[in-house]
């Protein structure tokens, strides 16, 4: 990986019809060990958005003022006059990088849009706006003089990239930073408070206010700059190539339950509003804005190739009417997703098994597999998993929150059945003979064990987690994923908050504890990831399927191989598919 040169991108200044751009800026990219690219500054989000599949990097040159409206200001006479072309520009390749996980260097008016477009705010001039101001920051000594000097932040990563806690830099800004948007912090400041640097704590992105470009010749500091973002350029050139090469699949998502409110996983969904009480909450009734975690555009800009949508309905009455009623319930979910999917036939394909995932990357499609998550929707009569076979449906989860004729939940059980039941012992027969994946997840364990003993096939957790991290009925104990193993299963690592921690919050780092976990425990080809998303799955770093490369970064960073990498990001799971018996 060291030896590969990946492609930068350099946002352009605007000027007289002209795009333009220093020198020292494709010149420290180079000596970085990079290949530079200027962006011509434009406004067709299609050529962007082409632009963005390419580079493995970019950085958002400085420039003039931002116009005061992107972050809900008037402009103030000391304000200069923006340059709009400019700003509609680097306002859509943040957007776009940001959507593709591409690493970002802001660099001056580069690290103020940035904070401005995730939510920040600006001085819009901090002699006039800032009570604290005393230094000269707008310098008219040569760009190659410092004048001042950075105090970097301890345990940040600027002070591990700059190796020092004092920075001498340059300074040319009327404007700066004000407010930090979220999920960034202030890294770095002058004497007088000045913020002087702000980075992601999830996301490869990160800013400094001052020119490091013009400093690289002689000081490694801030050569450093580059050479980290060459770093993270590397490694998302390494993420794309591995998902070109190796299937990636997310085994687990909820997006139909999202489908009465007009979504349409074909396209990018817009903000809608929600009511918690419409998805099975018992007594939250309030309006909630929400955005579709998967949808066909999210899983192209993520690199992912396939997901399971499920079929989801929550644990109900029992009686022979309402029964009925679930089953008819789940075969009208199954037949929208059906719908929606032939309905972009040219961008999503239904998919069955292995090969129909392997056609459908190499027609550039994303495939849709089905699945059920809540035996529940069987009813009582076995015949309906050869009804819901016949649709496609690929793996059932035996439960769901309580328990159902099958067998005994993991979460509101009254330990019903004893673990599986005598009408659970049939299903689990006839899904072997039919070759449909059993899913435990959400299963009691007195249930995992019945399943592990009497299934003659594989078995699947299609969201969970390692209980030794986290000490939840809903995720698996050491010795239950070492019996999962032993019978060729596999255990995909669920993105959600509570499976993964007891703490406030939860990222990809959280997660790969767990994948870690397992790898060390039993080895590397029973783990993956089921998401959960659209289901309440999201984490710091992964919040959607547009951010699902990000999970190949994390294991490139921990070490794994390629081969490895691609087990874990589909090929286990679909190992376990195809050893069902088609």
């Amino acid at each position: 990986m060291q030896n590969i040169k990946p492609l930068i991108g350099i946002s352009a200044n605007y000027k007289e019809n002209s795009s333009m751009l220093a020198e020292n800026y494709y010149k420290s990219v180079i000596a970085a060990g990079g290949l530079p690219m200027i962006i011509p500054v434009m406004q067709n989000p299609v050529v962007i958005d082409e632009i963005l599949q390419k580079i493995d990097g970019l950085i958002i040159s400085g420039g003039g003022d931002i116009d005061a409206k992107y972050f809900n200001e008037v402009p103030i006479p000391e304000s200069g006059e923006a340059n709009h072309f400019r700003d509609e520009y680097d306002v859509a390749l943040i957007i776009a990088a940001a959507r593709r996980q591409v690493p970002m260097f802001g660099i001056c008016r580069g690290m103020q849009v940035i904070n401005v477009i995730f939510g920040g705010s600006m001085y819009q001039d901090i002699k006039a706006q800032y009570d604290g101001f005393s230094l000269n920051h707008s310098q008219a000594e040569a760009r190659n003089i410092t004048t001042q000097t950075a105090m970097i932040r301890d345990n940040t990563l600027l002070a591990t990239i700059a190796g020092t806690d004092n920075l001498a830099i340059n300074s040319f800004h009327h404007q700066s930073v004000r407010r930090i948007a979220n999920g960034f912090q202030e890294v770095a400041f002058t004497s007088d408070g000045i913020c002087e640097a702000i980075e992601s704590g999830f996301y490869d992105v990160f800013g400094v206010q001052w020119h490091p470009e013009h400093l690289t010749a002689e000081s490694q500091a801030h050569k450093n700059l580059f050479e980290h973002l060459i770093y993270l350029a590397r490694i998302f050139n390494r993420a794309k190539n591995i998902h070109k090469k190796y299937y990636s699949v997310d085994s687990h998502c909820d997006t139909p339950m999202f489908f009465d409110y007009k979504i349409d996983i074909g396209t990018d969904n817009d903000l809608f509003t929600i009511n918690p009480k419409d998805l099975g909450a018992d007594d939250e009734d309030y309006d909630l804005p929400y955005k579709i975690k998967v949808d066909e555009p999210k899983m192209r800009q993520g690199l992912l190739d396939a997901v399971f949508m499920v079929a989801y309905l929550p644990q109900k009455e029992l009686d022979e009417q309402t029964l009925k009623l679930t089953a008819e319930k789940t075969e009208s979910i199954l037949q929208k997703i059906i719908f929606q999917a032939n309905q972009h036939f040219d961008t999503l394909k239904i998919a069955k098994n292995l090969n129909d995932l392997k056609i459908a990357k190499q027609e550039g499609k994303k495939a849709i597999f089905l699945g059920i998550e809540n035996g529940y929707s069987l009813g009582n009569d076995l015949k309906n998993i050869e009804r819901f076979y016949n649709l496609g449906v690929r793996y059932i989860t035996l439960c769901h929150n309580g328990d159902n004729l099958i067998c005994d939940s993991a979460s509101k059980t009254a330990h019903t059945n004893n673990g599986l039941g005598e009408f659970g012992k049939s299903v689990v027969n006839e899904m072997n003979r039919l070759g449909v994946m059993i899913d435990i997840s959400h299963s009691g364990e007195k249930t995992f064990w019945d399943v592990i003993n009497l299934s003659t096939k594989p078995i699947v957790a299609s969201h969970s987690c390692a209980r030794a991290l986290c000490d939840h009925p809903r995720n698996l104990t050491d010795e239950q994923l070492k019996a999962l193993a032993s019978k060729g299963g596999v255990c995909q690592i669920c993105l959600y908050k509570n499976f993964l921690t007891a703490l406030p919050a939860a990222s990809v780092d959280t997660a790969m504890e767990h994948i870690n976990y397992i790898v060390q425990l039993v080895g590397v080809d029973y783990v993956g990831i089921g998401s959960d998303f659209d289901g309440g799955g999201e984490i710091f770093g992964c919040t959607a399927a547009n951010e699902f490369v990000n999970i190949t970064k994390a294991l490139i960073k921990n070490g794994y191989s390629d081969e490895d990498i691609g087990k874990i990001i589909g090929g286990n799971f679909m190992r376990v598919l195809s050893e069902q018996g088609f």
